[in-house]
């Protein structure tokens, strides 16, 4: 992503929190919101959600420094380490967090990862994180769907429309990696849609692409089969990331003064988890709009209250609700905007030297060595699904 980009972004996401900020004033309650804050903020619950947002990060950061590492012991963990973090900016900058990857697999170009290498475990991570996702959504739904059924129950549709498109993308991720038949199936699909004149008008002929990412997601599980035991560490790493991520907004309620009960406390994990499964594929960087939304509808109904009012602060549960959600965005999204950005300019202060414009998407004499056998594969499968494809 070029700088120009990176500046366009951020300056659309610091509007969309303009915009929230005027939608807070606008509902009449930012006045009560910060009184929460001011009458009843507890510095200790506050320094230890970032505590437990640190870990996260960290925790997060796992499994694709463990993946390169396997094979590359020669770069440097602390690199590694911010080039894992910068994934948190340039996702959270990005429609549909899209942006992650594409960093990380220039950054890794740049300390001499191979391209065949650097896309395999960038797609071995990411698989990891889907399936961490949906294990933990899974295992939550099952746990709390008719209670939660019943609380929001106009409101549920939006939740299994999140869900069942996770696990649909989780399903199709494994089958493009296992099945050669299904990625036949499925380059064969796209070629059809693409010959369609305003599909190919709008978006050109993508077969070729299509083809790439399926050798390169079926190589990337053929490598995972053969180290499982090490993915299988990476995939625990997510797990925990997500568990710690999940339990954020519990600790949250308590910086202002408003305690979740411990009875709740697998209640209030499951709701984070149903927040962001239902607002992952919201196109605006951050999910931005959607999270908020979703979070002060699912977690007013924890908030303790008679007839409305929270008694721990004399407000209503509309106001304790919106000084939750502002907690856990802070933490969750800003903060990790920051945290991000730091991680990219560390590397960026530290790391080797830029490619110069004519390099820097060209793939250097080594690297075409190294990746020249798998190379030589993809080509053949490009052929022989050509051939399938004109039969």
């Amino acid at each position: 992503m070029s700088k120009k980009k990176i500046i366009r972004w951020s300056i659309f996401v610091i509007a969309i929190l303009i915009v929230l900020i005027i939608v807070l004033v606008s509902l009449g309650n930012i006045e009560q919101v910060l009184d929460v804050f001011k009458n009843h903020f507890n510095p200790l619950m506050f320094f230890l959600c970032l505590g437990m947002i640190l870990l996260y990060a960290f925790t997060y950061k796992l499994s694709l420094i463990i993946l390169v590492r396997r094979k590359y012991k020669n770069i440097p963990l602390w690199r590694l380490y911010f080039i894992s973090g910068s994934e948190f900016f340039f996702n959270a900058i990005t429609p549909f967090s899209t942006g992650g990857q594409p960093f990380q697999a220039y950054a890794l170009k740049r300390c001499k990862v191979s391209l065949s290498d650097s896309t395999s475990q960038l797609l071995l991570n990411f698989v990891a994180y889907q399936i961490a996702l949906n294990l933990v959504s899974v295992v939550c739904v099952i746990m709390y769907f008719d209670r939660l059924f019943k609380s929001i129950d106009n409101f549920i549709i939006f939740l299994v429309v999140g869900f069942s498109i996770n696990i649909l993308i989780m399903f199709l991720l494994v089958l493009i990696g296992t099945s050669k038949l299904f990625g036949k199936a499925l380059i064969k699909m796209i070629n059809g849609i693409c010959k369609i004149k305003f599909i190919n008008k709008l978006v050109g002929d993508k077969t070729e692409d299509v083809t790439k990412y399926v050798n390169e997601m079926q190589e990337a599980f053929k490598e995972m089969g053969q180290n499982i035991s090490i993915w299988i560490i990476c995939l625990i790493t997510k797990v925990l990331a997500n568990v710690i991520y999940y339990m954020i907004p519990f600790v949250g309620f308590r910086v202002f003064g408003v305690e979740i009960s411990m009875e709740n406390f697998l209640y209030c994990f499951a709701l984070t988890s149903f927040c962001l499964t239902t607002t992952i594929w919201v196109p605006l960087p951050g999910a931005s709009g959607g999270a908020e939304l979703v979070f002060l509808i699912l977690f007013k109904l924890l908030v303790p209250n008679v007839d409305g009012i929270n008694l721990e602060t004399g407000m209503n549960i509309d106001t304790i609700a919106t000084a939750g959600m502002l907690v856990w965005r802070f933490f969750t999204y800003y903060f990790m905007i920051c945290y991000g950005l730091f991680d990219y300019l560390m590397f960026e202060a530290f790391s080797p030297e830029k490619f110069s414009k004519n390099e820097d998407n060209v793939i250097d004499l080594n690297d075409n060595l190294k990746t020249n056998d798998t190379e030589q594969n993809n080509s053949l499968e490009i052929e022989k699904n050509d051939i399938i494809l004109n039969e």
